[in-house]
């Protein structure tokens, strides 16, 4: 009976030991909790920032040099001045060198043209075949007349050869020889009258040209009449 009671009092206080250290223990894993729930509760959650991403950069665009450019206008190079070469006439190339026999001068002649002394001062140049369509050649130094009074005395003298007839003025000689020239020209009854006055570097020639109807020999008289030059 002693044995039972000392049994039960040993189991009793085990129980109660057992029962205590339970109790301990769920009070303290009870105090753990609130404890963590107060310190949840009292430290905020940290919030996680996000670090802002940067901003991209937008690259302004590269603005393009305004570099001034100046044009520089070449000059154009000066060109030469175009020299027409003219082609030699046939008085040129097949005349025969005349000199005059009253006068200081010397004519390329053509074949079928002839040169003679008409009177002092004054030759005709006449076709073979026709004496009627002529060439009169009068030559001056520059000391005795000028181009000018030259050149006045022919235009009356064309006029003259038919006064009721319209004079017109037409070209003259051309070329680098040829100071100055002039030439008029008249129809008449008999054919066409030209009168032609030129001056080169030592002579003034006054030409008075008798054609027919046709004036076929004018540009013959002409090219002959450009062929003129003092007597060497």
């Amino acid at each position: 009976m002693k044995k039972n009671l000392f049994l039960a009092a040993i189991l009793f206080s085990a129980g109660a030991v057992l029962a205590a250290c339970g109790t301990a223990e769920t009070s303290e894993e009870n105090n753990n909790s609130t404890a963590g729930e107060q310190t949840a509760e009292e430290t905020p959650a940290t919030e996680t920032e996000t670090p802002e991403e940067p901003a991209e950069e937008t690259e302004a665009p590269e603005e393009p040099a305004t570099t001034e450019e100046t044009e520089e206008t070449e000059e154009p190079a000066e060109q030469p001045a175009e020299t027409t070469t003219e082609e030699p006439s046939k008085a040129e190339t097949e005349g025969t060198l005349t000199p005059s026999d009253e006068q200081p001068y010397q004519i390329k002649v053509v074949r079928g043209y002839e040169l003679t002394s008409e009177e002092p001062g004054k030759d005709s140049l006449f076709l073979s075949e026709d004496s009627g369509v002529f060439m009169r050649i009068e030559t001056f130094s520059k000391e005795d007349i000028s181009f000018d009074q030259a050149a006045a005395v022919m235009k009356e003298t064309v006029q003259a050869s038919n006064p009721e007839a319209e004079i017109s003025e037409t070209a003259g000689p051309e070329g680098a020889a040829f100071l100055n020239s002039a030439a008029y020209e008249v129809p008449s009854a008999e054919g066409k009258v030209t009168g032609i006055v030129f001056e080169k570097e030592d002579i003034i020639a006054r030409l008075t040209i008798f054609d027919s109807t046709e004036a076929t020999a004018t540009e013959d008289f002409i090219d002959m009449a450009k062929t003129i030059e003092p007597k060497e």
